[in-house]
C-alpha cells in the first residue's frame, strides 16, 4: 500500500471550509477514479492549513494521483492558497 500526502495552506481571509468543499466536489472524484484507489482523508490544521492523504494499492497509482491533484489544486485553488501545495508519495510500512 502507498500513500500520497499533500499539504496546503489558505491565504488569510479565505475560508478553509469553502476550500474543503471544493476539494470534496472536485478532487476526490478524480482520486477515486484512479485504479488502485483505496481511501482519502482531509485533515484540518490549526493554522488554516490542510493535509490530504490518499491510500492506493501501488506506487504508480499514488504518483499518478499527485500529478493529477496538484494540477487540479493549481488550477482551481491557486488564487486562494498561500503558496504552492507540497506533495509526497511513500510506502505505508506500518498500520493497524
Amino acid at each position: 500500500m502507498y500513500a500520497s500526502i499533500r499539504k496546503g495552506k489558505v491565504k488569510p481571509g479565505t475560508s478553509l471550509d469553502e476550500v474543503v468543499t471544493l476539494i470534496n466536489m472536485g478532487a476526490l472524484p478524480i482520486l477515486s477514479a484512479i485504479p488502485g484507489f483505496e481511501s482519502a482523508y482531509i485533515v484540518r490544521g490549526d493554522d488554516e492549513s490542510f493535509f490530504a492523504m490518499s491510500l492506493f494499492a501501488d506506487k504508480a497509482a499514488a504518483e499518478q494521483s499527485n500529478g493529477q491533484i496538484l494540477d487540479w489544486l493549481r488550477q482551481n485553488l491557486g488564487p486562494v492558497l498561500a503558496g504552492p501545495p507540497e506533495a509526497l508519495v511513500g510506502e505505508v510500512v506500518a498500520h493497524r
